[in-house]
């Protein structure tokens, strides 16, 4: 699901999330079942729902496997150098 001011760079493969309002998509992305939030840019190749294990480390996984991305998130994950 696509709010509005959603901007989606090419070769992304997006399946099943929903991505709020003024999220930016870089190129080549793979998303699959996460719930982005408001004002995220994600950055170029960000591959977010095919492993567990690095998602639930990088970001909040809920038990049914839904991944929830914020803004403070990859900030944090910026500063790592990840």
């Amino acid at each position: 699901m696509l709010f509005p001011r959603v901007r989606v760079n090419s070769f992304c493969n997006i399946d099943s999330t929903v991505l709020l309002p003024d999220v930016v998509v870089g190129r080549s992305c793979r998303l699959r079942r996460c719930v982005i939030d408001r004002a995220c840019e994600l950055p170029e190749g960000m591959v977010i729902g095919e492993n567990p294990d690095e998602d639930s480390r990088r970001f909040h996984r809920s038990d049914e496997g839904i991944v929830l991305v914020t803004r403070a998130m990859l900030a944090r994950l910026a500063k790592a150098g990840l």
